[in-house]
């Protein structure tokens, strides 16, 4: 998955070309907006991904109170890198306090069973292609706190995991990113998007390498034939699921008599008590019903499904990824490169493992649809798969890389091939913050403008770009419900010092104003 690395240029890249083919039709266009309004819960059995094989803790997988708790001061419902991140904030910045919340975690399926259980495994922020998309935007102040917020984030996660010994099977590492483009056109687009970066953002663009001609791919193992030019940076690497269930177990270990997770219980219902204004949310569940003073919904393409007011303003775009073995003569790099391979149309995205199997995980190829991406719009079945795309990504990794650096193919190359839902907005930015009260269409009584006081808060919609997005997304509404928001802050692991406004760009904020300029049709006119 992972399937749009970082970038709005870079989902114009598959996007742009899906919103050409609509626009030649009304008929196909409002068939895709119908499918964008539409809400589904998960799928019960999802596709299996390779993150998920032998899970370090199996007895998380599943794991369930004997009994489903009746009361707690915050329930957040999504067990991924976003409600990880929130909950970690939450206790951890709690416990300093000598305050002890009642936290619950809802999840629908399996622990880690949505979009940070299936992704690419990257933590990548482009640079030059962010930056440019994002000025144009929004001008050049605002765009570079909003790349800065993106390429903090390996930073911070790489210093958690260090602080967190028990996180260290997560495989967190900082690698060296290679974009390699197939295509004259976007390949001078890019150059020039760098010399923008280089000469507005002269700190961002330290680490970045542009390099033509075939030398560039003899010594990074790229076939010549379908290079045009290449561009290095530094990004990173994990295993997302490894990350977030010893997270969570370390938390389960930490504080045990006021944390629990709930897994196979999906929200789905919340309602409003008005006798009671200091608990009044009442979330419904199949093993009964959990009264909550907050409510935090950290569900990314699924957010829609409880918020009535987002419905069509947050969806999924389901992506597609594959776990390969290399070829005999593909180099053992420990870990230490990802790729982007940039099309006219479309790209792909590749991380391998550390360790003697080197495993590549490959992604992308959403154009490759039978109908050039349109109909992985709006799709919630991450069950099923659409074989056009499957079939690219079989046959990608030989091809591209070339004979003479993969060498003779083997049998039963692909190990896994699994699907998961990305969450979109149309402004193709995160939905962070407290959520008004018109937006959840549930009234709380005599609610007053103290942080402390009841609401509901979200965490969601990261176009496949969860690792550069979601974790410090998730601590700012985990700072902000426990009335830290307006605090300065000493630099802790995961979560930066300052003030939250420092750091948390403007634009990710979900305000009233924000919701109602969010239509799905305005995408045609953004990309």
């Amino acid at each position: 998955m992972g399937a749009i690395v970082s970038s709005i240029h870079r989902v114009y890249l598959d996007v742009s070309a899906v919103i050409s083919e609509l626009s030649q039709t009304k008929r196909s266009f409002d068939s895709l907006l119908a499918r964008l309004s539409m809400v589904t819960p998960p799928v019960p059995n999802p596709s299996k991904s390779y993150w998920q094989e032998d899970p370090p803790f199996p007895n998380l997988v599943d794991i369930q109170s004997p009994e489903l708790p009746t009361t707690a001061d915050i329930v957040i419902i999504g067990s991924g890198i976003s409600g990880a991140s929130v909950a970690y904030t939450i206790l951890s910045q709690s416990s300093k306090r000598g305050i002890s919340p009642r936290v619950v975690v809802l999840e629908a399926r399996n622990l880690c069973s949505g979009a940070t259980g299936r992704n690419g495994g990257h933590i990548k922020c482009s640079p030059y292609t962010e930056y440019t998309g994002l000025k144009a935007r929004f001008g050049r102040e605002h765009a570079k706190k909003l790349l800065h917020f993106q390429r903090r984030h390996l930073a911070i996660l790489l210093e958690l995991v260090q602080q967190e010994e028990d996180l260290k099977i997560s495989e967190a590492r900082e690698v060296q990113t290679v974009d390699i483009f197939t295509d004259q056109k976007i390949w001078n687009e890019a150059k020039k998007m760098v010399q923008e970066l280089r000469q507005d953002v002269p700190e961002m663009a330290e680490d970045v390498v542009v390099r033509d001609g075939t030398e560039a791919c003899e010594e990074l193992h790229i076939d010549p034939q379908y290079c045009y030019g290449i561009i290095t940076y530094k990004a990173g690497a994990l295993w997302p699921y490894r990350l977030v269930t010893a997270l969570f177990a370390s938390l389960l270990s930490t504080y045990s008599s006021t944390f629990s997770i709930e897994t196979n219980t999906p929200a789905t219902d919340i309602q409003v008590n008005p006798a009671n204004p200091n608990c009044p949310f009442t979330v419904h569940t199949p093993r009964g019903e959990i009264n909550a003073t907050h409510v935090i919904h950290a569900t990314d393409a699924f957010a829609a499904n409880l918020l009535p007011g987002l419905t069509g303003k947050i969806f999924p775009v389901r992506g597609h990824m594959t776990a390969q073995e290399p070829g005999p003569l593909f180099p053992q790099l420990g870990g230490a490169r990802s790729w982007s391979f940039i099309h006219r149309r479309g790209f792909d995205y590749i991380t391998q493992r550390p360790g003697t199997g080197g495993e590549l995980l490959a992604g992308g190829g959403v154009v490759q649809s039978p109908e050039h991406g349109l109909d992985e719009f709006g799709v919630w079945r991450d069950d099923r798969s659409s074989y056009a795309i499957r079939a690219y990504l079989d046959g990608l990794l030989p091809t591209i890389f070339g004979a003479r650096n993969w060498g003779a193919d083997r049998g039963a190359r692909v190990k896994m091939a699994w699907t998961g839902c990305m969450g979109f907005t149309p402004d193709l930015l995160p939905l962070v913050g407290v959520l008004d009260q018109r937006i959840t269409q549930r009234k709380i009584p005599k609610r007053s403008k103290d942080a402390r006081s009841p609401a509901e808060w979200i965490v969601a919609g990261f176009q496949g770009e969860g690792m550069v997005l979601a974790w410090l997304s998730g601590v700012a509404v985990g700072l902000m419900v426990v009335g830290e928001e307006d605090d300065v802050f000493e630099p802790a692991p995961g979560i930066p010092g300052g003030r939250i406004a420092e750091w948390l760009p403007e634009e990710l904020v979900c305000s009233k104003q924000r919701v109602d300029g969010l239509h799905a049709s305005n995408l045609a006119a953004l990309l």
